[in-house]
């Protein structure tokens, strides 16, 4: 309960920080939303981890300060997480699979710059920088022959870099490359370790709309 603590008081910390800001900057609110593109397998002789997909959708906050040539500044959101796979056992006479889902509060935060392209009506930018996760539910692996159930961890954290294109001012679409610093279980079992830790680089698609 302490770590949980800790890491619900550290997103509040960040948030609020974040709307005592110098008047020449430019502040706005919006929603961002982000879906995985990648959809790898993982197996070893035990398990086999298939169908990943992720999906990510929360309010964002940017906030921007104007220079000559580009504007820098940062983006911070915070984000309902939802990631699914299929588990298989692998073990025993019969193969049984379960669906599995888990669903986190990712608080990413990014140091953002923004290029402007003549008079076009459009900007490129880039983004980087760590996220923490705090889990919200999650279902158990409970397969034949596992001696007890598997559980995901309460925390993880990663790191974040990102390209994309700003439209009217208003609208953002990007690629984003994410590497994944915690394990998702913590396991006792070196055969299990692999298949349900093995998404660690992911790729997804993002979007936003600020106001």
């Amino acid at each position: 309960m302490k770590k949980v603590k800790i890491i619900r008081n550290s997103m509040l910390i960040v948030l609020l920080s974040m709307l005592v800001l110098p008047a020449f900057s430019q502040v706005r609110f919006g929603v961002k939303a982000e879906v995985g593109l990648n959809n790898p397998s993982f197996s070893s002789e035990v398990f086999e981890v298939e169908n990943l997909t992720s999906y990510s959708i929360g309010p964002s906050l940017e906030m921007m300060f104007p220079f000559a040539v580009a504007d820098f500044g940062i983006e911070a959101s915070l984000l309902y997480n939802d990631n699914r796979m299929t588990v298989s056992n692998l073990t025993g006479e019969t193969r049984t699979s379960s669906d599995v889902s888990n669903r986190y509060l990712n608080l990413p935060v990014n140091a953002k710059a923004k290029f402007g392209l003549g008079g076009l009506p459009l900007k490129l930018f880039a983004t980087a920088g760590p996220y923490v996760g705090y889990l919200i539910s999650g279902d158990k692996i409970d397969l034949n022959d596992i001696q007890k159930d598997i559980k995901a961890k309460e925390f993880q954290a990663g790191a974040n870099i990102g390209v994309g294109i700003e439209l009217l001012r208003m609208f953002q679409v990007g690629l984003n490359y994410g590497v994944q610093l915690t394990d998702n279980y913590a396991l006792d079992e070196p055969n299990w370790r692999d298949p349900l830790n093995g998404k660690t680089q992911t790729w997804s698609i993002t979007g936003a709309i600020y106001f």
